[in-house]
């Protein structure tokens, strides 16, 4: 073999190698955002929510001062806890080779869960229709038991006062049966499920007992709200 041909092929060797050189160690260096994905990747497969819920994770930043890190393995990642997590978990993402090192990383965990808001502002005494109302994403630690997931549920209840926009809207803010409003009054007898006409004596919300007043015998029932301007009797 010609030494012209010895050395072109030792050139396109060391070429060839030096390049898979550079991909090698390009596709081992671990900076810190890639870190934070990490950790939040790998706590989000940890955790099972309902379908009705989701999470927001986010990485607590890492020092400024903190180089990049290069590893000739997979780091292998860690937390000291099984879930259910608290709202933020410490996770550590550790490097077994050489290299030797491990980063910690804080991971912040917010379960969201939908909610009725208003999306315009509601005068008091309005009759709530559907283009009053959105439903938005919000904290589960900062829900109340009052709020409300499903707007179809408050669709022709009355605000009992003035709502701004964007606010979830509680139940002791609305009635769905309004004093002195018409109703309607079912009863089950016998297997019949029958219905008169009323007047509500009182505010009500859905699963609330109130008096009612049935308007062909005038008398003073005790009746449960099941809907707008619905109310159930047992007889």
């Amino acid at each position: 073999m010609s030494l012209l041909k010895k050395i072109r092929r030792y050139s396109v060797f060391y070429f060839v190698a030096s390049l898979s050189l550079v991909f090698s160690v390009q596709a081992k260096v671990f900076d810190k955002d890639l870190l934070q994905e990490m950790a939040i990747s790998y706590v989000a497969a940890q955790i099972n929510i309902s379908n009705d819920t989701q999470l927001d994770l986010s990485a607590l930043p890492l020092d400024s001062r903190i180089p990049d890190r290069t590893c000739n393995t997979e780091p292998e990642l860690l937390i000291p806890s099984d879930p259910p997590f608290n709202r933020q978990v410490t996770l550590q993402i550790k490097c077994n080779d050489a290299q030797s090192w491990a980063q910690y990383v804080h991971v912040r965990i917010v379960e969201m869960a939908p909610v009725v808001v208003t999306s315009t502002n509601l005068a008091r005494g309005e009759i709530i229709t559907s283009s009053h109302l959105t439903i938005e994403m919000k904290p589960t630690h900062f829900i109340r038991a009052q709020y409300l997931d499903d707007l179809k549920v408050l669709i022709g209840s009355r605000s009992k006062r003035n709502i701004r926009s964007g606010t979830p809207v509680l139940l002791n803010q609305i009635c769905m049966v309004c004093k002195g409003d018409p109703v309607t009054i079912y009863a089950n007898i016998k297997g019949l499920r029958v219905k008169t006409s009323g007047i509500a004596l009182e505010d009500g919300i859905l699963g609330e007992q109130i008096n009612v007043k049935n308007k062909k015998t005038g008398k003073v029932l005790n009746a449960r709200v099941d809907g707008v301007e619905s109310v159930q009797v047992n007889i």
